[in-house]
């Protein structure tokens, strides 16, 4: 009863979001971006037992893994995983008001954060379908368990450490350099400079990471003939670091999708990619890397607002704690600030990675429970009723600006496609086809309308190819269809000789026109 009593802000958040996702539901579980197609046919790969075509290394399994076993009990691809994703979601929940207990939040206000994250996590659940809630979830949980007072002498919560490190890099791969790097770090400081002590519990930790790592590290091996931990890493660092991917030799202006039957090549994008030059390679990619970094930066800033106008104030707040505390490290066990700092630690590694890579808010949702934490201390210790009382009202609500904005754009998005499948499905319009969409918006309704409709999509390498470029294409690929979404400027599509080609729909699809150019 005292530990329903002293969870109550989490047990009352929890209830509110799941109520709050039944109702929004039915209007946002189209909503689904290149990412998510990807990962729902893993998933369904999964449930079908195609197991080695499942096996990806771009992308993370374990959501994968969930998702494909709800699959099996005979719920649909879609809310199987918003199922899964809620999951994590109370996960993350659960942990974050953890942290809020364990550094001495004040319960008026854990009651509002732990809402203000109930709120949060509706958004989060649909805009990041896998990987980001559970990968936050471990992370967050491991940090948790090394914050414990008798985590230092205690090898079994090594042991335990260890393996949620493994299933942190099951749900996203960033985690794996990620833990190794934050246990070294951190582990350093709460054994209070002991070497011997550290090594232990690095060596047990990490050793239990990488053990229970390995079968998935092998499967890779197996799949892909090189030893890796994932693909995402070679290749996200070289696409931003380039601008662009280089294309395997063979692929001009179509883009192959990766298997059979498979909605595009995203599924798997390693095997339409070829060179991934880095940084190192080069003195020129090296400076343009130098280049990166700062508007890096930038993206940094521009995360952080998106999480909390007032999140840049919480990053230097922990950074007065954490520089200061660092230069005195060998007393830091006199401090009482020490746990922010191991906070502050991890808080500031985890943004180091993605500085080489990109920026996203939701690659720092990792930071969102932690920024609170600093945020909460921080107002607990303004002077004055007045102040604090109005602080502590208002940051919450700054973490729900950029979600309410997103919701609102997201409403009923993908529906439309949803539909537009279904007929396409009545017409018997089944097969692969290419089509002419301007980035972004419309290439998501291309990647959509391939997933929905079971058909396959041949997507562009450039725009600007002439229309006998793009012909010769589909025919070289034997490509069935050209796709017309209604914002496309062409009022026919032609073969070589200026002939119009059937157009099958007769007017039947709104918003789209289907041409034979290669029959099925």
């Amino acid at each position: 009863m005292e530990a329903i009593q002293k969870y109550a802000p989490f047990f009352v958040s929890a209830l509110l979001m799941g109520v709050l996702l039944h109702f929004i539901y039915p209007h946002y579980q189209y909503y689904i971006d290149p990412d998510g197609t990807a990962y729902l046919t893993i998933s369904q790969r999964y449930a079908n037992g195609d197991y080695l075509k499942a096996i990806n290394g771009y992308w993370s399994p374990w959501s994968c893994w969930l998702t494909a076993m709800l699959i099996k009990t005979g719920i649909a691809a879609i809310p199987a995983s918003v199922i899964i994703n809620t999951t994590g979601a109370i996960g993350f929940l659960y942990i974050s008001q953890s942290f809020f207990r364990h550094f001495g939040i004040v319960q008026r206000l854990q009651w509002l954060l732990c809402i203000t994250l109930a709120f949060f996590l509706c958004f989060a659940v649909f805009w990041q379908s896998f990987d980001d809630l559970w990968e936050c979830f471990f992370l967050l949980s491991a940090l948790r368990l090394m914050l414990f007072g008798g985590f230092k002498n205690k090898p079994v919560f090594w042991v335990i450490y260890g393996m949620i490190g493994a299933l942190a890099y099951f749900a996203k791969a960033y985690s794996f350099p990620f833990f190794i790097l934050s246990t070294l770090c951190c582990t350093w400081f709460i054994s209070k400079g002991s070497q011997v002590q550290w090594l232990k519990i690095s060596l047990v930790s990490i050793g239990v990471m990488i053990l229970c790592s390995l079968p998935w590290i092998i499967a890779l091996h197996h799949k892909y003939d090189i030893w890796t931990t994932s693909t995402a890493g070679a290749l996200n660092t070289s696409w931003y670091l380039i601008g662009h991917p280089y294309w395997k030799n063979g692929i001009d202006l179509l883009i192959p999708p990766t298997y059979a039957n498979s909605p595009y090549y995203w599924e798997d994008p390693y095997f339409a990619n070829g060179i991934t030059p880095h940084f190192w390679n080069s003195f020129s990619l090296f400076g343009l890397q130098i280049l990166r970094i700062g508007y890096n930066a930038w993206k940094l800033l521009k995360s952080m607002l998106q999480l909390s106008v007032l999140f840049p104030l919480v990053f230097i707040d922990l950074a007065s704690v954490f520089v200061p505390a660092l230069q005195r490290s060998k007393k830091i066990e006199k401090d009482s600030s020490h746990d922010l700092f191991i906070v502050g630690i991890s808080f500031f590694l985890f943004l180091s990675g993605y500085l080489l890579v990109n920026f996203e808010s939701r690659y720092i949702w990792y930071l969102l429970p932690l920024g609170m934490v600093v945020g909460g201390l921080a107002i607990q210790n303004v002077k004055g009723d007045f102040p604090g009382n109005f602080l502590i009202v208002i940051l919450p609500l700054t973490f729900l600006i950029y979600p309410a904005n997103c919701m609102k754009t997201m409403y009923d998005q993908g529906a439309n496609e949803y539909k537009i499948a279904t007929q396409l499905k009545q017409l018997n319009i089944q097969g692969t086809f290419t089509g002419s969409a301007k980035p972004g918006i419309e290439i998501q309704r291309m990647e959509r309308l391939a997933y929905f409709s079971g058909n396959q999509f041949y997507s562009h390498t450039k725009q600007e190819a002439s229309h006998q470029d793009l012909l010769q294409e589909m025919r070289r690929y034997h490509v069935n269809y050209y796709f017309a979404l209604k914002s496309s400027t062409d009022s026919n599509f032609v073969d070589e000789q200026g002939n119009p080609f059937p157009e099958i729909t007769n007017g039947g699809i709104n918003g789209l026109k289907v041409y034979v150019v290669n029959v099925p």
